[in-house]
């Protein structure tokens, strides 16, 4: 099966809610895609904290060009709250 990597950029409670709903769906979603979407890496300023979540440590950066510049992903998911940085690393 085909694969798509996705880069989450912030890692809150939206971002978390988020690995959660992909982890919960995941066999829908690629049934629906025909694809299995895979969460590559999560970009946060704090990526020791405890999230409920099961993600292994080479996922998590700090640098949010890491996942910009990966030419390897193919979706950018940006949930970082406020209008910068986030409108700086969209456009």
């Amino acid at each position: 099966m085909k694969k798509i990597s996705i880069g989450l950029i912030g890692f809150g409670n939206i971002g978390t809610g988020v690995v959660k709903l992909l982890e919960q769906n995941e066999k829908l979603i690629s049934e629906k895609l025909g694809a299995k979407l895979v969460l590559k890496k999560i970009a946060d300023v704090n990526i020791t904290a405890s999230r409920g979540v099961k993600i292994s440590k080479n996922v998590l950066t700090t640098n949010a060009r890491d996942i910009i510049n990966d030419p390897e992903i193919s979706i950018v998911i940006e949930l970082m709250g406020g209008y910068e940085p986030a409108r700086t690393f969209v456009l």
